[in-house]
């Protein structure tokens, strides 16, 4: 007699399936808003079929000197395995602190951890005026990026995806891992 599965759609226990057997639906939800689901198993996609994630970049968690903010330029040193640099151009980088990540590695990592984007579009702390495009690298400021003036490889945050036309600290979005 082949195994049965319970499967469970928003919180009521609605049929039982063989294995082997299939499902159709539209959606299935796990835990609500609050609480995080699983899938286990060997997955794959067929021929026009996709996954489609809310937020827009790939992350993975590093051990951290300390707790960071959104959109924070990290580099490897520091106490840890990650911390911020005071170097302009440091090609030491990590990557800057994600917020959403559509897809995080290394959840597992316990202590303090910063989620560092890899890939994708995030916010970034930068100083100074930058145009939409131009390479961002470390700044002489903590934390923040500044327009790249001659790029080194290793040292580049990624691309600016805004304008911004002040010289103050602020948040830009970027792209990271494509330049």
């Amino acid at each position: 007699m082949a195994a049965k599965y319970p499967l469970v759609l928003s919180g009521t226990n609605i049929q039982e399936l063989q294995s082997g057997d299939d499902l159709a639906t539209t959606s299935i939800t796990t835990g609500g808003s609050s609480t995080a689901g699983t899938i286990t198993g060997n997955w794959s996609l067929t021929a026009s079929s996709k996954l489609q994630a809310t937020y827009a970049d790939l992350a993975e968690y590093y051990a951290a000197d300390k707790e960071y903010a959104v959109g924070t330029v990290l580099v490897f040193g520091g106490d840890a395995e990650v911390t911020t640099t005071t170097i302009f151009g440091d090609t030491r980088l990590a990557g800057v602190v994600s917020e959403n990540p559509a897809y995080t590695m290394n959840s597992a990592l316990s202590g303090t951890r910063a989620n560092i984007a890899l890939q994708g579009r995030v916010l970034c702390k930068v100083v100074g005026r930058v145009q939409k495009g131009d390479l961002l690298t470390t700044a002489g400021v903590a934390g923040h990026a500044a327009k790249a003036i001659e790029p080194k490889v290793g040292a580049i945050v990624g691309k600016a995806l805004a304008n911004k036309d002040t010289v103050e600290a602020g948040l830009v979005e970027v792209s990271v891992g494509r330049t």
